[in-house]
């Protein structure tokens, strides 16, 4: 009888278990996106067709946000530029100004348009779910995060972020300068 008992008590055991196990959620399993393209920007010819969209999903997001075409703005440029930074802002000026927009050289009381460029370096690209150090099929493994904003009196009224494969010989162009470089001097004495 005892033995009995205790089997009985083991297959309780057992049963609470499985009835436990069977009531909590599973565990997530890893999975990758859906593949998707991106552009690769090898070229000051790419900025530009960075400040072609750019330009023209800012309007629309301006005509969403109820801004007439005609509504000024001026385009800052961010502190510390980056060779990237400069030449966008150049370019992003003509994108916008050829579309009609009226774009002016200072900021008073104007919608003002500005973006940032963060490169994103990761450790490897995702092959079957592990992450490799190997080159990415891309040929990089550099990416730049561009996101544009458009404020008007501390509101954010558009914005718009996109993502491109940056060539790791390019990732200078979009770095700032450092603006505490050294310098070397000579020292004279009297």
């Amino acid at each position: 009888m005892a033995m009995n008992k205790k089997l009985g008590l083991a297959a309780a055991v057992a049963g609470l278990a499985a009835v436990l196990t069977g009531c909590a959620p599973p565990v997530p399993l890893t999975k990758n996106f859906e593949e998707t393209s991106q552009y690769k920007v090898r070229a000051a010819g790419h900025w530009d067709a960075m400040s072609h969209d750019v330009a023209a999903q800012t309007r629309e997001g301006l005509a969403r946000s109820g801004f007439a075409a005609d509504t000024p703005l001026y385009v800052a440029m961010p502190q510390n530029p980056s060779p990237f930074d400069a030449g966008f802002r150049d370019l992003l000026i003509t994108r916008l100004t050829d579309a009609g927009a009226k774009v002016y050289t200072t900021p008073n009381q104007r919608l003002e348009v500005t973006y940032h460029a963060q490169v994103v370096k990761t450790p490897g690209h995702a092959n079957v779910g592990i992450y490799t150090e190997e080159t990415h099929p891309s040929g990089s493994n550099t990416e730049v995060i561009l996101t544009t904003t458009v404020t008007h009196a501390g509101q954010y009224v558009s914005r718009k972020t996109d993502v491109y494969y940056l060539a790791n010989a390019d990732v200078p162009l979009f770095a700032k300068p450092n603006p505490m470089r050294p310098v070397d001097m000579k020292v004279v004495g009297q």
